[in-house]
Parts: C-alpha cells; sequence; structure tokens
C-alpha cells in the first residue's frame, strides 16, 4: 500500500470529506479505505490544504498506475490498449481518468448486451444499437473501445475538489461534457456521481494528471435530444408533441462533416496582428425546456388532445390544423420550447461560472456586482425571443410546487419580470387575460438528479444537447413580452447571437484544445461558418475573445474584426416595435472607425472608436466630479449620441469598480428605428485606412422607446 499517494483532499470540513468516501467494491480498495480514513484522523480540518502531507508517487503516470493495479482495473486497461489511449496516458500531459472497476466494465457489457438483444425480440417497436453485441470484452469493437476510453478521460487535471456547477470544467476526449450529481448514501454519507457513476476512490495524483475510481462505466448518451426525451418517461406528453409537430426531425443534427479546416490558422487576426486558429470542429446543438407530465396534469392537461385544445386557447390565430405546420397551435407552444443553442444550466446565465486554463482564468462574479441581474436573450425555433435571467437583485422569497421555501434571486426562470411578479406567490405569477405563466422556473438537474423516483432515468445532457426542465407551461405572448418581460434594455452580447460559437464550445472556451494567447484565449470565426454572421469583405478578420479575469468587457468577452472588414450579424427578433439601437465597445488608439447600418441602412457618419470618452467630443465627466450625481452629463451625453456603461457589471482593471465610471468604455446610440417580424442584420464596415486597426466590440442593445419614454423609473433602472 506503500504506493498509494494520499486519496483525498483534506477538506474543510467532515462534510466535504465525507462527500467523497469510498465503497467495499474490492479488497484493494478496502486498503485505501483504510489508508485514507489513518490519514484524516492525522490531519486537521483546515480550510488550507497541506501539501506537506500529500503524497505522489514519483515517476509514475495514469498509464503505469493503472496497469500496477491490474486486479482493479485489468478490464479498463485492456479497452485502452486496444484504442491506443493507454499510450497517451502513460506520455507527457496532464489528464484526468474516471477509471471503472473490473466489476464495472463486466456490468456494462451484460447491460448494453441485454438492451440490444431485447430489442430484436418479435414485439420490439424498434432495434436500439448500444454498440454493444456480446457480453464478452473481448468482442468489443476497436471503434467501441476508442468511445469508452475517450468517454473516460479528459485532457486536464481536475481534483474533486475543483468539481463544482452542474457539468465538469473541461470536456472528455470524445468532446463531450460529464454531467456531475451529489447524493447520499445509506448511510447517509454525501457521494459525488459523474455521469450517474459514482466515485468511489479518488484524487490519486500522478506524475501526469489524476484518476478517479468509478463505480460505473460513464455512457455518456448517444441519443439526440428528442430520443433522449423519448426515454424518459415522465416527458410522455412532451415528447408526443414533438413528434407530432415534427419538431423533433429538426433536432437531430450532430455534427457538420464538411467543415475541415480545423487545423488551419489564420493570419494577422487577434489584437497584436498574430494568427489565430479556426474552430476545430462545427457540431450543432440545442436546447430544450421540458414541462414534466405533472405539470400538464395540475391543468387538466392528461393527454395530446387535452395539450391541444389548451394550446388554441394561448394561440388563438394559429389555426392551421396540420401539427406540423408553423401555423398550429400545437407547433407554435413546442417551437417556443426550442433553441439551435447547446446550453448546459450552468450556461444559461453567466452566473458562478470558474476556469483556470494555463494561468488564463475567468470567475463570472468578478465581472458583475452581487445583486445584479444576469439576463440573456435567445430566439426560439418559433421565430421569437426567450428571456433566461437570474433575478439577484431580487429579495422576494416564495414557495415552489412542492411548498419548498425558495430565495428568488437563487433561481433561474424563463421569462421573468420585476414588475410582473406576484409578491406574495412568485413561483405562481400569470399575467394577461390568457393567464401567461411568467417566470417560469427552470429546475436544478442536481435537485432532479436526487429524486429518481419522480423523474426515473433522467439524463440532461444528449448527444447533441441539453434537456431543462421547467415548473410551469412556457407560453409566447406578445402583449405579456412587450409589456413586461421585454420591456427594458436588451443587452445582447455578439457571440450570443451566433449558436456556432456555443455549440462548438468557443463561446466560454475551457482551454481545453490546447490553445491560448498570451493576452487570452480566442478563435478565428472563419466566412461561412455560421448564417448569423455575413461578410462583405473578403479581407475581413473576425475572432472571438474567450472570458478572462483581465478583460473590462461585459462578461469578460468580446469580438474583435480586423484589416478592412466588412461584415453583418443577425439579430435575433423582438416584439414589433420602436427601438433605440446601441452598441458597446472599449475605447483604444489601435482602435478603428466604422461606419454601421441596419438592414444596409447606412446609421449616420463613422464613429471614431480611438477616442476616449473624455474627449469633448462625447462630453464623459465622471459622477462624482459632478453636483447632481451625473444626472445633467448622461443628458449632455446622450445629446451627442452617447452613453456611459452601465452600472449592471464591472470593469476588473484599472483599479477595477463599476463599468460605469470606466472612460475608456461606450455605449453608442446607433439609430432609431421600427423593427418587425422579420430578420434584421447589423453591419460594421472599417473606413480606417491603417491596416493594423481593429475593432472590439462587446453587445447589442435593443431598448424599447415606451420604456425610454417612462418617467416613473429611477436613476438606477435606467442605468443598467
Amino acid at each position: 500500500m506503500e504506493k498509494f499517494g494520499y486519496l483525498w483532499q483534506n477538506f474543510a470540513c467532515m462534510k466535504k470529506l465525507n462527500k467523497y468516501h469510498m465503497k467495499n467494491y474490492h479488497p484493494l480498495l478496502k486498503g485505501l479505505a483504510a489508508l485514507t480514513a489513518a490519514t484524516i484522523m492525522l490531519t486537521s480540518c483546515v480550510e488550507e490544504i497541506d501539501q506537506s502531507n500529500r503524497y505522489t508517487f514519483l515517476g509514475e503516470t495514469v498509464g503505469s498506475f493503472l496497469e500496477n493495479h491490474d486486479e482493479v482495473y485489468s478490464d479498463f486497461n485492456y479497452v485502452l490498449s486496444r484504442s491506443g489511449v493507454m499510450s497517451l496516458l502513460k506520455a507527457y500531459g496532464t489528464y484526468t481518468c474516471f477509471a471503472p472497476t473490473n466489476e464495472a466494465l463486466k456490468r456494462f457489457l451484460i447491460e448494453q448486451d441485454s438492451i440490444y438483444q431485447a430489442s430484436l425480440l418479435p414485439d420490439s417497436k424498434k432495434v436500439i444499437w448500444t454498440g454493444i453485441t456480446s457480453p464478452n470484452l473481448e468482442d468489443l469493437s476497436d471503434s467501441m473501445c476508442t468511445v469508452i476510453s475517450n468517454s473516460h478521460v479528459l485532457p486536464a487535471t481536475i481534483l474533486t475538489t475543483e468539481m463544482e456547477g452542474d457539468v465538469l470544467p473541461a470536456r472528455n476526449l470524445n468532446d463531450r461534457y460529464l454531467t456531475m450529481t451529489y447524493g447520499v448514501d445509506d448511510k447517509l454519507q454525501s457521494v459525488l456521481y459523474v455521469n450517474g457513476s459514482e466515485i468511489i476512490s479518488s484524487d490519486e495524483e500522478v506524475e501526469n494528471g489524476v484518476i478517479h475510481t468509478v463505480s460505473k462505466v460513464l455512457n455518456p448518451s448517444t441519443n439526440t435530444v428528442p430520443t433522449q426525451i423519448k426515454d424518459m418517461p415522465f416527458l410522455s406528453i412532451f415528447s408526443e408533441a414533438m413528434e407530432m409537430t415534427g419538431l423533433e426531425d429538426k433536432m437531430q443534427l450532430y455534427r457538420d462533416e464538411s467543415y475541415t479546416d480545423g487545423d488551419k490558422f489564420a493570419d494577422k487576426a487577434d489584437m497584436g496582428g498574430n494568427s489565430m486558429p479556426y474552430p476545430p470542429s462545427r457540431y450543432y446543438g440545442y436546447t430544450a425546456f421540458c414541462e414534466p407530465d405533472y405539470v400538464f396534469q395540475s391543468m387538466g392537461i392528461f393527454n395530446i388532445d387535452d395539450l391541444y385544445k389548451q394550446c388554441k386557447l394561448w394561440y388563438p390565430e394559429a389555426t392551421d390544423p396540420d401539427f406540423k405546420h408553423e401555423n398550429n397551435a400545437l407547433n407554435k407552444f413546442m417551437a417556443y420550447h426550442l433553441l439551435n443553442y447547446h446550453l448546459l444550466y450552468t450556461r444559461l446565465v453567466f452566473y458562478k461560472m470558474k476556469a483556470t486554463v494555463g494561468g488564463i482564468s475567468y470567475n463570472s462574479e468578478v465581472h458583475y456586482h452581487t445583486n445584479a441581474d444576469r439576463s440573456e436573450y435567445y430566439e426560439t425555433m418559433q421565430g421569437t425571443m426567450l428571456k433566461i435571467m437570474i433575478p439577484r437583485s431580487s429579495k422576494v422569497i416564495g414557495y415552489d410546487e412542492e411548498g419548498t421555501e425558495r430565495q428568488v434571486k437563487n433561481c433561474i426562470f424563463l421569462n421573468y419580470s420585476h414588475e410582473a411578479v406576484n409578491i406574495a406567490d412568485p413561483f405562481h405569477t400569470t399575467v394577461g387575460r390568457k393567464s401567461i405563466p411568467v417566470g417560469v422556473r427552470i429546475l436544478d438537474p442536481e435537485e432532479v438528479g436526487n429524486d429518481p423516483e419522480r423523474y426515473p432515468n433522467f439524463n440532461q445532457e444528449a448527444l447533441n444537447g441539453s434537456i431543462h426542465l421547467i415548473d410551469r407551461p412556457l407560453v409566447y405572448d406578445e402583449d405579456v413580452m412587450a409589456g413586461f418581460v421585454l420591456n427594458g434594455i436588451i443587452r445582447i452580447n455578439y457571440d450570443a447571437m451566433v449558436p456556432e460559437l456555443t455549440n462548438n464550445h468557443i463561446r466560454w472556451y475551457d482551454g481545453t484544445a490546447g490553445y491560448s494567447m498570451p493576452n487570452g484565449k480566442g478563435f478565428y470565426i472563419p466566412n461561412g461558418y455560421s448564417e448569423h454572421v455575413k461578410f462583405y469583405s473578403e479581407d475581413t478578420r473576425l475572432s472571438y475573445y474567450a472570458p478572462y479575469d483581465g478583460y473590462d468587457e461585459n462578461n469578460g468577452d468580446f469580438c474583435i474584426c480586423r484589416g478592412e472588414f466588412d461584415f453583418a450579424y443577425r439579430l435575433p427578433r423582438v416584439p414589433k416595435g420602436t427601438y433605440e439601437i446601441r452598441v458597446s465597445w472599449i475605447s483604444e488608439p489601435e482602435r478603428g472607425i466604422m461606419q454601421f447600418y441596419i438592414d444596409n441602412e447606412i446609421t449616420g457618419i463613422p464613429v471614431d472608436a480611438r477616442i476616449y470618452a473624455t474627449d469633448p467630443r462625447i462630453g464623459y465627466v465622471d459622477d462624482s466630479a459632478t453636483e447632481d450625481n451625473g444626472v445633467a452629463n448622461d443628458k449632455a451625453m446622450k445629446n451627442r449620441g452617447y452613453l456611459k456603461l452601465p452600472i449592471s457589471y464591472k470593469r476588473v482593471v484599472n483599479g477595477g469598480g463599476p463599468a460605469r465610471a470606466y472612460n475608456h468604455g461606450l455605449r453608442f446610440v446607433l439609430t432609431t428605428k421600427y423593427l418587425t417580424d422579420d430578420v434584421h442584420w447589423i453591419r460594421i464596415k472599417n473606413v480606417n485606412e491603417n491596416e493594423g486597426s481593429y475593432f472590439n466590440h462587446d453587445y447589442v442593445e435593443l431598448v424599447p422607446i415606451s420604456w425610454l419614454r417612462r418617467e416613473d423609473l429611477t436613476i438606477e433602472e435606467k442605468r443598467q
């Protein structure tokens, strides 16, 4: 037993320590448990880990560690060797390996073969291809050995103390995220599950990484989103509605095999004129917000006919009887639940997101004030906007459908409105003559995973997307959206308008693909990569910079364009009306001079992004240097077409503090325009003759004129 390093971190308290206890799956693991227990007795419960108590077996790699303990991992070692991944785990690098025991792998082969064989029987509705057609290890195909191996290995070292949220902070070698949930065993000890498999031994550190022993084979679903929804029996009504409307057919794509530029680099693409990599792949992605059957049943909806009847009340103008027609009421209802974005729970809003890769780190809480609301906006398959929000400014407390007391500020909602919320019963707020639900809560997947009786076979992550459960019906009503939910500043990051940046792990890039730059992490976005971006110039160099604590922009990320650029972004649809359209950037001397267009209509004279807000042409004065907290200065700047940055987020360099006090940052009013429910584009063209100039662009704001004219709003509300 001397060869084993210190198995567990010395957690800050015994509660954390118990979270990763071991089970007696094998005599060797019993010994490991005993060693750990002895170590615990000799160590105190302190906040910082005493590295002197940790022993790393010098010279051991992940691969050699597994081979040296063949009595536990021999079957997994066989799979790793067949796939070639074993040689990788013996080489230089940094890896996390979730190693299943021999018993776990044997059980997995029997289960998967049984599923396949049962599907071949005459009374089976369809053949279920699991990739495994025999319970014998030697009968595995080379390709299946590769899938299993890659599912258990991540190209980064992640200790259990670094596992937060609902997914691991790096993707596995199959380019998939692994989910995390927490539970308790029959001894009331807390346990950690990765993709439903319990970690029974953790944090065995070696030269090139760390090994965690797991009780089951990690089997990331190969189902597409619609198929995975079908496999969850508590979503039977939702699943049937997806099939009847044909919307399931629109969510089957996974990877664009025609994209072959993943190994290329673009010249003069980053801020310093250096090369940047193309995206390594082009995946499709989807998100489905699903009502469990009990939500429908609480409304008297017990089958698809009941749901269709209710949908005709919600969407009375959708009169086409063909369920697959977009103007059918059931189709309208279902399409509003679906996005062409793959959004994990931790990515729904920019909240409690952390990553550190290659010394480059970001923490969402560095960029936002504690009590500032976080909102994201996406266009649904219905062609209308959905708002996702965590209302951090709220002090309201209420009770959910189970009678559990919850703070509103700690929940993620769809279409939340501070103005509409029923203070007395915030989790059941409805608005308008049709009683449209607003503030529809997204259930925390950790809570769902801990209730297998109510949510049997729950699996949040599908091959090509995420599935989120919601607590009430999600309905689009233009009057409710325009009057309450979207009646304010609609701030949308440029990167959020391009689904491919989310679906290919470019947005919020975690660095696991191995690419980083001295001043950040990012990728070049080539022409044709997304239908949501148009290039009008071959010299356009468009790139994305991932979140970094050293950036002052909203969310800590932004896009840049270099060269003689001329390109456009597709705006998400908003309710019909007149909007003030704004853009934001950080000014610096090397920036460009831009000509903006909306729908190819010029919006005014070119705008110089090289000048700071204190330039007389803009007229910025810090609030602290005024006698009226900047009210008159706001009006003077607005008359010139400019606004200070919002108060809701921070700048993180140059002394920190609220973004509003940063005189390099600006919002500029492009135009006031009536927006229809058609597609609209914002176009940016460089008219600066300096070849080295570039433009960093952060976000667009679409602000209803009706909201701007309101006299009941406070200064703080208008400065958000």
